[in-house]
């Protein structure tokens, strides 16, 4: 049984590795980041399939608890542009709020847009 949930682990884990070389394959065609093309892809197949796998689900979440340890290599490199940083702060700092804000803004308008839309389909159900 263990031997199972290993081998189906790793199979999930191959298969994100998968389509993140797949997204960086496509980014060569298409001008957006490799990382996003292999999620969108990602996600057209589990739309495809219909459900998340379990395998995937634990490998995911696994990968999203210990998120921190995939931020250790870039903050080790900005050690080497340190000396840059307050020449360039003002551009790093606004790039930081424009982001943030547009992430804000953007998660809360898609929150609202399929909460509105579940809304709606739950009170046309309890109707019937």
């Amino acid at each position: 049984m263990q031997i199972n949930r290993f081998l189906s682990s790793l199979f999930a884990c191959l298969s994100l590795i998968l389509f993140w070389l797949l997204g960086q394959a496509l980014s060569y065609w298409v001008p957006l980041p490799g990382t996003l093309l292999g999620l969108l892809l990602l996600f057209l197949g589990l739309l495809w399939i219909k459900n998340v796998p379990l395998a995937l689900q634990r490998v995911s979440q696994f990968s999203l608890r210990h998120l921190s340890l995939f931020f250790i290599s870039p903050l080790v490199a900005a050690w080497f542009y340190v000396e840059q940083l307050p020449d360039k702060l003002w551009l790093f700092l606004l790039g930081l709020v424009i982001s943030t804000f547009l992430s804000f803004w953007l998660t809360a308008w898609l929150g609202q847009r399929l909460l509105a839309k579940n809304t709606d389909t739950d009170e046309v159900q309890g109707d019937r």
